[in-house]
């Protein structure tokens, strides 16, 4: 990097993330590339392999925009809520690995802050972050960007393990166990809405 100084703050970098990931997802959603109908349909024919296409799915959410919580509920639907719940936690945990282990070395690799940033950083991240970072686990695009977010911070690997285990297992259990006992896609909808409203009412309360 530049001895100039660097224009780049440090709350730029969920901004620009969230942006990214927002971004991917309305472009294939215009493309078409990427369905609910297809989705669904490649889970359902892949037979005894759709616990693993699942959870491919829910890792590769991280740069494409799987619509994960669909297929929380969908792994509930087909496997029940105990082995559902298991495929959530082992996808959604593989996906904010992978997005934190990629920034963690990209942060190593490349300064994109000065020393006072970094350290402002560091400051918000343990009184705000690690809560945020839980929280994120319901919300479609939270909560890449608040993975690959951490992967810039202090925050020790098993402590990110830890807390987004914290956020990923009730939530889990929450998709798996609606589409355990629903009977068509219309039926997910509510648990979907309620699912990524909870957080932000939590978070805006906590906040206060």
């Amino acid at each position: 990097m530049s001895k100039g100084k660097n224009v780049l703050k440090w709350r730029h970098i969920p901004v620009i993330l969230a942006f990214i990931f927002l971004f991917l997802f309305i472009l294939f959603e215009v493309s078409g590339l990427i369905t609910l109908e297809r989705i669904n349909s490649l889970v359902r024919e892949s037979g005894s392999f759709a616990a693993v296409l699942i959870i491919l799915f829910l890792i590769i959410d991280l740069i494409l925009p799987m619509p994960s919580t669909v297929l929380m509920t969908f792994s509930g639907a087909f496997y029940g809520t105990f082995m559902g719940t298991l495929i959530n936690i082992t996808g959604s945990l593989l996906a904010s690995l992978a997005g934190f282990v990629i920034t963690r070395k990209l942060g190593k690799r490349w300064s994109f802050l000065d020393n006072q940033e970094k350290q402002s950083m560091n400051e918000w991240f343990r009184k705000w972050g690690e809560g945020i970072l839980i929280l994120s686990k319901m919300i479609p695009i939270a909560s890449e960007t608040m993975a690959c977010f951490a992967g810039l911070t202090r925050i020790s690997l098993s402590h990110f393990i830890i807390l987004s285990l914290i956020g990923i297992i009730p939530v889990s259990v929450y998709y798996a166990y609606f589409g355990s006992i629903s009977e068509s896609f219309s039926e997910w909808l509510l648990p979907l809405f309620f699912g990524i409203a909870i957080p932000i009412i939590v978070w805006s309360i906590l906040k206060r």
